[in-house]
């Protein structure tokens, strides 16, 4: 792989993070635009003219779709279907394909299969919707019509890759293993230069229960040419489900070429993903010692994994070392924040966060950053204006409102307006499935709920998790503690730290808001734990 490929790779990994929400931002002003909204004015008189214009009704529908506006578009291309003469079938095969997609798009794929065998009997030869239906017919459990649908595919093109990824699929449901390994091996031998193909491959073998399999696909793919963030985010993923057997893949690649920096890298960003940061350590520091790659951006990395161990100074200098040569870092620049912040230089953390909300304006996370400095400064008002902004503009993030709650109720003295917002998290997520990874368990607690019901809930969560980092774990440990039932929160941080679960700085001091383990600290029984597991934070 040439060296500007690894050099993308390598910054992907850091940066996805912080891009995603600025991405989802740019998408959402984009229709608002002045160029967008000249567009849909047109659309609008030429409707106004002609109220039954199919083509402009489609038209719009289609753009309203690209936006995400999907109930715009569902209302648009029903009026256009129902004005649409029978004898322009080209139309109407495209507005029964949108109006399919959008309920796929929306989670509604019943409601689309009528319209995609509307669409198919307009055109019969179409391979883009035999793929869409057959796809959909799988994923509704129709294996029969599915396999028809993939096996007529196939008859019309011997090289479409679709068919024998399906058919796949439809095997390895129908238990034949075998056979969905043969179609899998079809489906690659059809287009083995793609990297989309083995990740698709990848997907299936991790069905099958082939995990190692899979991850091996994933670095196939690396080596193929192409977009290779797909890859990077599949691996990610994978690594949620199965951090073993991706650690132990990523671990082959790197014996069988040591000096590859690509490879130490990314298990270095999953290991560290995954609360392993003396690993994570260690791989970055063999890049660097050894200079398989320059990017400064690595130093970022060490000054994370050096952040979660409680190394305050080393964190600092090596976050500064990567600012010195990435000045508009927004991520970088909020480390540097909280590292000053916890370090109780306050006036250079208001700053710090200050150039990473330049960096990232409306960042959710710098504002509360911002805030959190305001408040250790006991200027109130001013942090809560800024986590007043914060949840603003990103409403279904629980933590900014209970990061608001905290100071109303431990600072001003408000606990009447402090449980309102805990209140308004609980409602965020009134499922009972998931109470501590949403953090509703928390602000229940703190709104004066019964403990006895939350426990329960809080149990159940643990039974149905598969833990494999430790973090719920953790959070259960933050909540029995706020609850003050230490037995429990003791047990719930022994089985945290078995799953590895190695960020040293939460455990011991991180204290925003209410959603941590403070009150265990006190207890000699918990500080015996860590000593014990002191191998997660400690090579000595």
């Amino acid at each position: 792989m040439n060296h500007s490929i690894r050099k993308f790779l390598i910054g992907a990994c850091i940066v996805a993070a912080a891009a995603a929400p600025a991405d989802a931002q740019r998408q959402r002003k984009t229709i608002n635009n002045p160029v967008t909204q000249a567009v849909f004015r047109v659309y609008a008189e030429q409707l106004e003219a002609n109220p039954k214009n199919y083509d402009t009704l489609f038209r719009r529908a289609n753009d309203y779709y690209h936006f995400d506006e999907f109930r715009r578009a569902l209302d648009d291309v029903n009026r256009a279907i129902e004005c649409t003469p029978a004898r322009e079938s080209d139309y109407l095969f495209r507005e029964h394909m949108l109006r399919a997609s959008i309920y796929i798009k929306t989670g509604r794929r019943e409601l689309a299969l009528p319209d995609l065998e509307k669409a198919a009997a307009l055109q019969p030869s179409s391979q883009q919707v035999l793929a869409l239906k057959a796809s959909t017919e799988l994923e509704l459990g129709k294996l029969a019509d599915a396999k028809a649908d993939y096996q007529r595919l196939q008859r019309l093109n011997l090289r479409n890759t679709e068919a024998p990824l399906g058919l796949a699929r439809i095997a390895m449901q129908e238990n034949n293993l075998g056979m969905a390994n043969d179609y899998l091996e079809q489906a690659v031998a059809l287009d083995p230069s793609n990297p989309d193909i083995y990740v698709r491959r990848a997907r299936v073998r991790r069905q099958m229960g082939q995990s190692q399999a899979a991850v091996d696909d994933l670095l196939l793919a690396l080596g193929t040419h192409g977009d290779t963030q797909p890859v990077i985010d599949a691996l990610m993923e994978f690594s949620h489900s199965d951090y073993p057997a991706t650690i132990a893949s990523l671990s082959n690649a790197v014996a069988q070429v040591p000096d590859n920096g690509m490879y130490r890298y990314l298990r270095a960003s999953i290991e560290k993903e995954h609360a392993h940061y003396l690993d994570a350590l260690t791989d970055y520091q063999y890049i660097i010692d050894n200079r398989l790659d320059d990017y400064r951006g690595i130093y970022g990395s060490i000054a994370e994994c050096q952040f979660a161990l409680a190394d305050l100074d080393g964190a600092l200098n090596n976050v500064e070392y990567a600012l010195a040569s990435v000045h508009n870092n927004g991520p970088y620049h909020l480390l540097r924040a909280r590292i000053l912040r916890h370090k109780g230089q306050l006036p250079q953390a208001l700053q710090a966060s200050a150039d990473a909300l330049a960096a990232m304006p409306d960042n959710g996370d710098a504002l509360a950053e911002m805030a959190l400095c305001y408040a250790a400064q006991d200027n109130t008002d001013e942090a809560m204006k800024l986590l007043g902004e914060a949840s603003m503009n990103h409403a279904e993030e629980p933590l900014f409102y209970l990061l608001r709650a905290s100071i109303l109720e431990d600072q001003m003295k408000q606990p009447s307006a402090a449980r309102g917002l805990y209140q308004r998290v609980a409602s965020l997520n009134a499922s009972p499935e998931k109470p501590l990874q949403s953090l509703a368990a928390f602000a229940r607690l703190f709104a004066g709920t019964d403990t006895g019901t939350l426990n329960s809930e809080v149990e159940k969560e643990l039974a149905a998790t598969s833990d494999s980092d430790g973090r719920v774990n953790y959070l259960a440990a933050c909540y029995f503690a706020q609850a003050g039932d230490n037995d429990r929160a003791l047990s719930a941080a022994e089985k945290a730290l078995k799953a590895g679960y190695a960020n040293l700085y939460d455990w011991t001091e991180y204290s925003d808001g209410r959603v941590n383990c403070a009150p265990l600290r006190d207890d000699l029984r918990f500080l015996n734990l860590l000593h014990r597991n002191k191998s997660l934070f400690s090579k000595d």
